[in-house]
This record gives structure tokens, sequence and C-alpha cells, in this order.
């Protein structure tokens, strides 16, 4: 049975206008992936189209690809952004409307990946470790060390970090301004008991 699907955009000259134009809000270059998720919001179609149609724009040089490490990122190029300023108009309203909202959505996303950093390290003494830090425009906001069993353990640690940073945050940050010289209701309802015993008991007359 045939999907039938919902949207504008269907054509391949279509769809690459609408990458182009999706580009021209990145500021940053991006992986495929990421520019996938941005430009597949209108829903007529799918991911090899794309992919065909992103790859004839690496081709006629509206898109650079460039290999950092073992990734290879993408930006738009001078022809690029001039070709999406010429034909933007030839996308309907709602596409235009949809790509700015989802490049905004992954934009969001890649800050919040890219402030986050986590490291596995190994210790002189041989021990390890992991080093966490949520990072403020290369100053850390917060960040500490920790010794880990394996590295099973520090790879959790790293997980659970970069997926839960802002409530790690908090929840560090109400520890540490705790007043620990203050009873808690533990130890109020102690005292209150052992000064209810220590109290004379009045003679009946």
């Amino acid at each position: 049975m045939r999907v039938r699907r919902v949207g504008f955009i269907r054509e391949k000259d279509d769809i690459k206008f609408l990458i182009l134009y999706c580009m021209t809000f990145l500021t940053e270059p991006v992986t495929m992936a990421s520019l996938a998720d941005i430009a597949m919001c209108d829903g007529a179609f799918g991911y090899f189209e794309f992919a065909d149609a992103a790859a004839e724009l690496c081709a006629s040089g509206h898109i650079k690809e460039e290999k950092q490490g073992d990734t290879f990122t993408y930006t738009l190029t001078y022809k690029g952004r001039a070709t999406a300023e010429v034909f933007e108009r030839e996308l309907p309203t709602p596409v235009r409307e949809a790509a700015k909202r989802s490049a905004a959505r992954v934009v969001r996303a890649l800050r919040r990946d890219a402030a986050i950093l986590t490291e596995l390290v190994t210790r002189e003494d041989g021990t390890q470790g992991v080093k966490l830090a949520f990072m403020d425009d290369r100053v850390p906001v917060f960040g500490f060390e920790l010794m880990v069993l394996d590295e099973e353990q520090g790879r959790l640690y790293m997980r659970n970090f970069r997926d839960h940073a802002e409530t790690i945050y908090k929840e560090l940050t109400r520890v540490l301004l705790q007043n620990y010289d203050e009873p808690d209701a533990f130890e109020k309802a102690a005292r209150k008991k052992l000064q209810d015993t220590e109290q004379p008991k009045t003679e009946e007359v």
C-alpha cells in the first residue's frame, strides 16, 4: 500500500529550493542528519529524495561539504545563498513558516549540544574518571570531575549528563544553597521529643 504524503514540496527543484532556504537560517556548519531534520518539515517527500537533492546541490557548488574528523558537515555557499534569495518566493508561505520553526528548533538543539562537554579520562595512577561541564561561550557555568569504576560507568555518567545537564545543575545548586545548620524535620521532631521528656512534671494537688 502506497503512503499518501501530505505537503506542498514534491518536485526535485522545489526540494532544492527548500534545502537552500532552510540553510539561510544557519550560522554554523551542520551534519546531513541535522540538515535533513530541518528540511523535511513539509512532509511531502522522503529522506532519499532529500539526500538526492542535497547531493546535487553539493555537486553544483550551492552547498559546501567539509570533513571535520570523522564527520562531514555542510554550509551554504555564496552561490547557494543567492539562489535561495531569488527563489524564496517560489516556496508556499506555510512551507517557509514551517522551515523557520524547524531551523530554530534544530539550532537550539545544536547550541545546547555544543555547550555540553563530556570526556572520559585515564589518570596517571591508572584510575578512570569523567570530566563534565556546561559551557556558556567557552566559560564553564559549572563543571566537575568524578572517578568511575570502569569505562561503562563513565559512559553512563556522560550520557546522563548530556541528556539532563539542566536538571543536574538545578539539583546541584539546590544542594549547595541548602542551609545545613538548620535542623531538618526529623531533627526538629527528635529535639522536641527530648525537650518534652526533660521537662519536669507538675505535681498534682
